[in-house]
């Protein structure tokens, strides 16, 4: 079976012949590749350490700072938490200043500032003693 190329093809050089609106049915994928791919929005990154220091201007805790098992500092401000599942809110992050209990947090960089959007418990990012 032999095929035959389009007119456009013919014209263009094109060595493959594509059905009518073929660009159009391609802009619209790349289109909505882009849409979705912006709808999820950025992964973020992740963290793990314990709690050093709080901010809690009149009782509302905005912002806190951990010591990560590498020995790094991180500042961050609390964001829209996801509080679903093993996730607390910012209010618990009191307790784990003074345990000294481990956490783990989700977060992505906005202008240069980590956004915390999901904190638990992370018993696995203790200190070894």
């Amino acid at each position: 079976m032999q095929h035959r190329r389009s007119a456009a093809a013919e014209h263009t050089g094109d060595p493959v012949a594509r059905p009518a609106g073929w660009r159009l049915a391609m802009f619209v994928a790349l289109l909505f590749g882009t849409a979705l791919a912006a709808a999820c929005g950025d992964p973020g990154k992740s963290a793990a350490g314990i709690v050093i220091a709080v901010d809690a201007p009149a009782g509302e805790v905005t912002g806190f700072t951990l010591r990560t098992q590498q020995g790094e500092t991180l500042a961050f401000v609390i964001g829209v938490l996801d509080v679903d599942g093993a996730a607390f809110a910012a209010s618990h992050l009191v307790e784990h200043a003074v345990t000294l209990q481990p956490i783990a947090v989700g977060y992505r960089v906005r202008d240069g500032t980590n956004v915390v959007h999901r904190m638990v418990d992370a018993p696995w990012a203790a200190p070894s003693t």
